[in-house]
């Protein structure tokens, strides 16, 4: 029985509403969804179904070619390369559930399709990868998690902290905001517990 649990991540689903489109939703698989306050970027698989439809005529010529190019590499290469972080902007808005902030969507070939659900909310102060995304295309970077060792202008702080700067989650520990976050994503319909 436990074989089947390796390798598995207990999170969440959520899905953020894209501005302008009433009926979609960009859904992503998190395991750290206390930082949800954090989130000021999406970025998106280059095979993401919605790449297609989110991305705006001012941005189709670039992000067409940024697509093109990345179906040349695998996803090992993808993987290997993924240190030096590129993108494109779709010129495509979400919304983030818990705060209703305006949040760009992104294609990066650094997601890939084939994990969660080839989507990954940016949340730069607390993931290195979200971090150096960040920094190279000067999006903001929010901390949300207080902690002595945390400066999120010099890295980002993947450690554990009381969370911060998000409203209902204030004041609570990560293991407590994670539950307290799922309640709320589910009782608003945007989101699920989830295991994968």
């Amino acid at each position: 029985m436990q074989r089947n649990w390796i390798g598995k991540s207990s999170g969440a689903e959520v899905s953020y509403p894209v501005k302008g489109y009433a009926d979609q939703r960009v859904t992503v698989f998190t395991t750290a969804h206390d930082t949800l306050f954090g989130t000021t970027f999406l970025t998106l698989a280059p095979e993401h179904a919605l790449v297609e439809m989110l991305v705006s005529p001012a941005q189709r010529e670039s992000v067409c070619a940024y697509v093109h190019s990345v179906k040349s590499k695998s996803d090992r290469d993808r993987a290997a390369q993924a240190k030096d972080k590129t993108g494109v902007f779709l010129g495509a808005y979400a919304i983030n559930p818990v705060n209703g902030a305006e949040v760009p969507l992104y294609v990066a070939d650094y997601v890939l399709a084939s994990y969660g659900y080839g989507a990954v909310m940016g949340v730069p102060g607390h993931d290195e990868r979200d971090w150096e995304f960040a920094k190279k295309f000067d999006l903001p970077i929010v901390q949300v998690i207080a902690h002595e060792k945390a400066d999120v202008e010099q890295s980002a702080y993947e450690g554990d902290g009381i969370i911060m700067a998000s409203a209902w989650l204030d004041g609570l520990s990560r293991t407590d905001a994670r539950t307290k976050a799922v309640t709320w994503l589910e009782e608003h319909g945007f989101g699920t517990g989830a295991i994968r």
